[in-house]
């Protein structure tokens, strides 16, 4: 039988729901230290949204071939696989707020720095290896943003944190502005110097201001109690696949946000082959393409600010499933643009920003779902070495690929967002079913 509910508890949950939505009343539900994330998360997205928009053309001037730029994916990623199959262990046996803190600095001012005074393929080769330790925060931070939250406090920080790191993106035009007057390579290395002590100062004062998560210091305290001999089999995170279990919905959601972050390297935004694409293959100005920062940025602005609040009370995911049809067509229409056509460029960047702003803050709230309890650290850390195992191995031969054609790289991108899609839809039968039962 359906489960049902009084029409004013509906109404509460209705009501609830849209005051959690409202994006200048989210803010003031957050606490501790996912209300702290979410305060300095503008320390780290100004910069990073600088300097990660011409960090490829920045190499390439440099002397990094495109095949060496997926190399360089490749490096990253099979870096990470090590590092996250002992990032669960580390976070549980550190502590949340000291193994973001450790490792954030490696992962971010560290490697900016060697990025700033690299001129081979060798130093970008380290400065990326030394970038994989966000492997290991992407766990930690992670933990500390939802483990002393509730679900509602969540989706909101999440929202909040999207809404921050893509209003960041404004003002990559003005880059643009900075490449003309300057060039690639100086203007890089501005930016890459204010990165360095922007992050800096964020993860200083982050982790002032931070409390370790309850959860995490109930492992710690338990930890002192028993100490237990470190070893790296007690490192591996494969226990935690027990969650896994006879149960297709947490791992049919795994499937998911693994896929999605596979995807992310390659046909996103954020892709290392997105300037070179945009320049090389549609024949756009160096500095002109910094206007498409700007539009992918501002139509995402008004998808979280605007359109999220009103989808989120619908199914989510067929939110994600729309979002998801959006960028594929978008990336379809990329491919067969003609060349030269700033006009058209924009309006494809527009549609594809139009389906990720969609899809992104879901997709987050989802694996949050499926992992619930002690062990969401070790699924973290499981799901984040599926991921960089299959992306270490695509990493390997998309430079191959792009220099052979590189428009393939968005039909791969088409074909794990059409896999995602026929996921989701399976998820969303076992949920109803659920529902029913």
């Amino acid at each position: 039988m359906h489960k049902t509910l009084p029409r004013a508890k509906i109404g509460q949950m209705r009501d609830k729901i849209t005051a959690s939505n409202n994006i200048f009343s989210t803010f003031r539900m957050l606490k501790g230290n996912t209300r702290t994330s979410v305060i300095c998360e503008p320390l780290w997205g100004i910069p990073f949204v600088l300097f990660n928009f011409y960090l490829s053309l920045y190499m390439k001037e440099l002397g990094v071939t495109d095949q060496q730029l997926g190399y360089l994916i490749s490096i990253g990623y099979v870096a990470g696989v090590f590092l996250s199959l002992i990032s669960g262990a580390l976070t549980d046996r550190l502590g949340r707020k000291k193994t973001t803190l450790i490792f954030d600095f490696i992962s971010w001012p560290v490697a900016v720095i060697i990025y700033l005074i690299s001129n081979s393929f060798i130093l970008f080769a380290l400065a990326t290896l030394l970038n994989s330790f966000t492997r290991i925060v992407n766990v930690s931070w992670n933990l500390m943003v939802v483990e002393d939250a509730d679900n509602e406090q969540r989706v909101s920080a999440f929202n909040l944190l999207n809404i921050i790191n893509i209003a960041t993106g404004i003002i990559i035009p003005l880059a643009g502005l900075l490449v003309s007057a300057f060039g690639v390579v100086i203007s890089e290395r501005i930016f890459l110097t204010y990165a360095a002590i922007s992050m800096t100062t964020m993860i200083i004062l982050r982790n002032h201001l931070y409390r370790e998560t309850s959860v995490g210091q109930h492992i710690l305290d338990e930890r002192r109690k028993s100490p237990v001999k470190i070893s790296l089999k007690s490192m591996l995170p494969f226990k935690s696949a027990v969650v896994f279990r006879d149960n297709p919905k947490a791992i049919i959601g795994a499937l998911v946000y693994a896929l999605f972050f596979i995807y992310m390297p390659l046909g996103t935004f954020n892709s290392l082959f997105f300037a070179p694409f945009m320049t090389e293959v549609l024949g756009l100005d160096r500095s002109s393409i910094s206007l498409l920062g700007g539009v992918y940025s501002g139509v995402m602005l008004v998808i979280f600010v605007f359109i999220i609040p009103i989808v989120s009370r619908l199914n989510n995911n067929r939110n994600m499933q729309f979002g998801l049809a959006v960028q594929a067509v978008s990336l379809a229409l990329l491919i067969i643009i003609p060349t030269g056509s700033m006009t058209a460029t924009v309006l494809c960047i527009g549609t594809y920003a139009v389906g990720f702003g969609i899809f992104r803050p879901f997709v987050d709230s989802l694996f949050a779902e499926i992992s619930e309890g002690r062990e969401r650290a070790g699924i973290y850390s499981l799901i984040n070495t599926v991921t960089c195992i299959i992306t270490a191995l695509i990493g390997f031969v998309s430079g191959s690929i792009y220099r052979y054609e590189p428009r393939l790289i968005y039909v791969l991108s088409i074909v794990i967002l059409l896999i995602i899609i026929s996921l989701l839809a399976a998820y969303n039968k076992l949920k109803k079913r659920d529902t029913v039962a």
